[in-house]
């Protein structure tokens, strides 16, 4: 009774997305189970999203839970490493989208872009998908994290081994991957990413407008106002310490400058 206790109450600790990834690691630890008896069939038939939609509406939010199965001509199974490679990525890009996020913007923003992703991006498959593979997995909710944060933060410093390395640079190859797998690997997936993507440019737009160059403009501004404010402060605290005469040509027709701009 108190390790169940216990279990609830760490359970419910969890912010939404680290619940998110448990029931994902609880429900592949499940499907391994389910495979070895050979009844992973039925389990990708009920939960995953196909064109039959109407008859399971549940599908389109309870395929993101799935991961670790791959189709192959109508043939779904599990493949070892790619398996839990899948689960691996889930954890690391979700981890990492959902934390900037939350930490720049909270944690309700982060849980709409998250879950409109999923959505839309299950819809996308749907209505552009003409093999009726089954869609699983979370991948369309955490690109439209990891996109919305490409716009948000392109410059963000990441660590990765021994180099530090500005995000937008590693979404660029996320992007060029996407665009190859459906380009060369008839790979439909990348279909529930594009609508994940969309909702990302959909948010931002709805929050900031028009991405960079309104945002630069203001920085730009910013920083020109913060750079002027010190050079007057540096030349006032002259004048306080050594008197005006202290000052260089330079010094005066630049104070009179911006004295004459208020």
């Amino acid at each position: 009774m108190n390790f169940q206790n216990n279990l609830n109450l760490n359970f419910s600790s969890l912010n939404f997305f680290q619940k998110f990834i448990a029931i994902s690691v609880v429900v592949f630890i499940l499907s391994i189970f389910l495979y070895l008896f050979n009844f992973h069939d039925d389990f990708i038939e009920l939960f995953s999203l196909e064109n039959n939609f109407i008859s399971k509406p549940w599908s389109i939010i309870t395929y993101s839970f799935i991961h670790g199965f791959e189709t192959v001509n109508g043939v779904t199974k599990m493949n070892g490493l790619s398996s839990i490679f899948d689960l691996l990525w889930l954890i690391i890009f979700l981890t990492f989208s959902s934390n900037a996020i939350i930490n720049l913007l909270g944690e309700k923003i982060a849980i709409k872009i998250f879950f409109y992703g999923v959505l839309v991006g299950g819809i996308f498959y749907l209505i552009l998908n003409n093999a009726n593979n089954p869609l699983i997995g979370a991948s369309a909710g955490y690109s439209s994290l990891l996109f919305f944060l490409l716009f948000l933060s392109p410059n963000l410093n990441l660590r990765v081994f021994s180099f530090d390395i500005k995000f937008k640079y590693l979404m660029y190859i996320y992007l060029i991957r996407d665009f190859i797998y459906l380009l060369l690997f008839a790979d439909f997936g990348v279909y529930a990413h594009i609508g994940g993507y969309l909702v990302a440019i959909y948010y931002y737009f709805a929050l900031y407008g028009l991405p960079n160059l309104n945002k630069n403009k203001k920085q730009i501004s910013r920083k020109s106002f913060e750079n002027k404010q010190t050079r007057v402060d540096q030349i006032l605290d002259k004048i306080s310490k050594s008197g005006y005469d202290s000052l260089d040509d330079d010094d005066k027709e630049y104070l009179f400058k911006q004295g004459g701009k208020k």
